[in-house]
């Protein structure tokens, strides 16, 4: 084979990979739309749920197993992101692939002074030495958010949210029901308030639409 016809070959195969490069990227992107109105101020504004206003959500399967969410209220959290976590094993990361733990009110302007971080599903924090914060405070605006993608787009959309990103979430807290053969296997069950700590203490949110800064995913 002559040198140049090695050359065209190394040539197209080069050609070939970029263009599977960008099928791949535009595949896995999200889409998304830029906001018209500005971000709100964190202090200004609390979570809205409203359980009046809910309506059936659809049933999912993963294998033989279905997934029925019982929608408890409609939800909208306004918060900057401190933590973010991909579950990528066990049953429930493929209903719920990240855990989002948002702050809110006036503890981002508290970041320095207060350390967050995620484990097991679970959002922890811990105070600087010699820091005086109210600890009923912290616990009455933070939440860790289980969060269920509505569709594929979502599912893009929240890998890319970064800490200290501002972010919305709109869409319903859920109890999540596990059943196999027709029999029930597991349950996850939301928080209904904002105080509570522990164990059932997290929200769990089937997203319908996720805002990152300024940019909106539905």
């Amino acid at each position: 084979m002559r040198k140049t016809d090695l050359l065209i070959l190394t040539c197209c195969a080069i050609l070939v990979l970029i263009g599977l490069l960008i099928v791949h990227t535009w595949l896995n992107q999200a889409l998304g739309y830029k906001a018209v109105e500005e971000f709100p101020l964190l202090s200004e504004i609390e979570p809205i749920q409203d359980e009046e206003a809910i309506k059936p959500l659809p049933m999912q399967s993963i294998g033989k197993t279905m997934i029925t969410m019982e929608p408890k209220a409609t939800y909208r959290i306004h918060g900057q992101l401190v933590g973010k976590k991909r579950y990528r094993s066990g049953f429930m990361s493929s209903v719920s692939p990240y855990d989002y733990a948002l702050i809110w009110g006036d503890l981002p302007k508290m970041t320095d002074r207060i350390k967050f971080r995620q484990v097991i599903r679970y959002c922890l924090y811990s105070f600087k030495h010699g820091t005086d914060i109210d600890v009923a405070y912290v616990q009455e605006h933070m939440s860790n958010n289980h969060l269920i993608p509505a569709n594929k787009n979502l599912r893009k959309a929240m890998s890319k949210a970064k800490k200290g990103d501002l972010i919305c979430i709109d869409g319903y807290l859920v109890d999540v029901y596990a059943s196999k053969d027709g029999q029930h296997s597991s349950s996850w069950r939301t928080s209904m308030q904002r105080d509570d700590i522990g164990d059932g203490a997290c929200e769990i949110i089937y997203v319908t639409s996720l805002r990152i800064n300024d940019m909106i995913y539905n």
